[in-house]
């Protein structure tokens, strides 16, 4: 397989673009190791680790991209410890961060010599004013005595890396559902995912969600690690993984992709014969036509809950009509003072425009205004807090619809989130369709069903 051909599963160009592949230009490859770069949305900032400054752990590292090259890397001490801090995912609004450490806190454990272990856990830090906080262990449904690694987080699922201390060759993949502010039970992808007998490892998802990239041993490779790519069906299948290539993959080690599609380049690791891992680029020279892979959605509080098991959802349909007259009138304000004003004086306000993909939690265009409405209200009156109810209508499975408009109230609160609005003032919560407005599934009393409610209190 071609580079070229790599490209067109990826981008699906049409002619092919000529690409670029070269260590990344700039200060940040040195001797030694540089691994698992995580770039910001706007390209600007690339976070790493490495082993520098004389230190005899990993740390991770920022850099800055001017003028086309990565500045000298600062080290980021907010978030190091004294011990191996490793595999960031960075937000793409640099909000969040969540990355890999066996700092004091991480599971210790005893080995089969009589010694003690200290796992690699994933912990999480958030971004205020610049300032990184104090990070925290994410959970025991994630970290256990076993090495966890490589996160990256798409939507509401959080991948990473997992396998037993001191045995890198075991490692596999793992999955683990968000809904609203609770983690659930991580979970090891089937095959071909993880195959046994080899080692899988930094799992990336495309935006859409129809591809997963990850670095594997497995054989028919071109040596050691290869990064190779699958496609995701929609009842959660995956097919046969390709290798991406010769040109791309090489006699050494290629792991942890990530791509950029505001700069038409796609970041890897390369590790040569007798070198240590670098940070490559492939930069797309002709491309007008490609479709965005990576974007993530920032990560809430978390919390712990039973396993839930994932089952697709089914897509809402009208069963029965009834007369308009019967209709309750629609109160939703539509000016922006209006909705100011309602949540000033009423404390609460029911919006039907706050509209959702069918079936999903990703927010429509549409949503926006009156939400950017609501985050200056908060602003304006920094004493309030809101609750964010979210509300399904009548068709579709009661279960399903329950956590269905937990996750539209958390996109609604991970939006407002990103005006600026704390997290601490947000409360999120999600009603299915237990609490219809009207007892009816034709089109009009659906509408009026679906609904995202705000209760504003001090």
């Amino acid at each position: 397989m071609k580079l070229i051909l790599f490209f067109i599963l990826i981008f699906s160009i049409h002619p092919a673009p000529e690409v670029k592949v070269t260590p990344l230009p700039g200060n940040v490859n040195t001797e030694l190791q540089e691994f698992a770069p995580s770039i910001t949305n706007d390209g600007k900032s690339l976070y790493f680790y490495s082993k520098r400054n004389n230190s005899k752990f990993t740390d991770i590292y920022k850099s800055i991209n001017q003028n086309g090259k990565w500045m000298d890397p600062t080290e980021q001490k907010q978030i190091n410890s004294p011990y191996d801090d490793q595999s960031p995912f960075i937000a793409e609004d640099e909000k969040f961060i969540i990355f890999s450490s066996n700092r004091d806190g991480s599971i210790e454990f005893r080995l089969p010599n009589g010694k003690f272990g200290v796992s690699r856990d994933l912990y999480y830090s958030e971004n205020y004013n610049g300032k990184w906080s104090k990070p925290s262990s994410l959970s025991d449904k994630i970290n256990t005595e076993e090495m966890e690694e490589n996160p990256h987080l798409h939507n509401s699922d959080l991948y990473f890396t997992r396998y037993p201390f001191g045995n890198p060759s075991l490692s596999k993949i793992f999955k683990a559902r968000i809904i609203g502010n609770q983690l659930y039970e991580a979970v090891e992808l089937p095959s071909p995912i993880n195959e046994e007998g080899s080692s899988n490892i930094a799992a990336v998802i495309s935006k859409d969600g129809k591809f997963i990239y990850f670095s594997s041993n497995r054989s028919g490779g071109y040596g050691g690690y290869d990064i190779y790519r699958s496609e995701i069906s929609e009842d959660g299948e995956y097919s046969k993984p390709e290798n991406l290539g010769p040109e791309i993959n090489t006699s050494g080690d290629e792991a942890y992709m990530v791509i950029h599609k505001e700069t038409s380049t796609l970041y890897f690791c390369r590790k040569n014969p007798s070198e240590s891992y670098d940070i490559y680029t492939a930069l797309v020279l002709k491309d007008d036509t490609h479709k965005e892979l990576v974007r993530d959605k920032p990560l809430d509080e978390i919390k712990t809950t039973e396993p839930v098991k994932e089952e697709p959802k089914k897509t809402e349909q009208p069963k029965e009509t009834v007369k308009k007259e019967n209709l309750p009138k629609k109160e939703e304000p539509k000016k922006e003072d209006t909705i100011k004003e309602t949540l000033k004086e009423k404390r609460k306000l029911t919006l039907n425009s706050v509209r959702f993909d069918i079936n999903s939690s990703e927010l429509l265009p549409e949503s926006l205004p009156a939400l950017n409405q609501i985050a200056d209200f908060l602003k304006e009156n920094p004493n309030y807090k809101i609750k964010i109810t979210g509300h399904t209508d009548l068709t579709g499975d009661l279960s399903l619809n329950k956590i269905l408009s937990l996750e539209r109230a958390e996109a609604v609160r991970t939006y407002l989130f990103q005006k600026g609005i704390s997290r601490n003032r947000m409360f999120a919560d999600g009603k299915g369709s237990t609490e219809p407005i009207i007892s009816n599934q034709d089109i009009e009393s659906n509408r009026i069903n679906r609904r995202t409610e705000f209760e504003a209190f001090e």
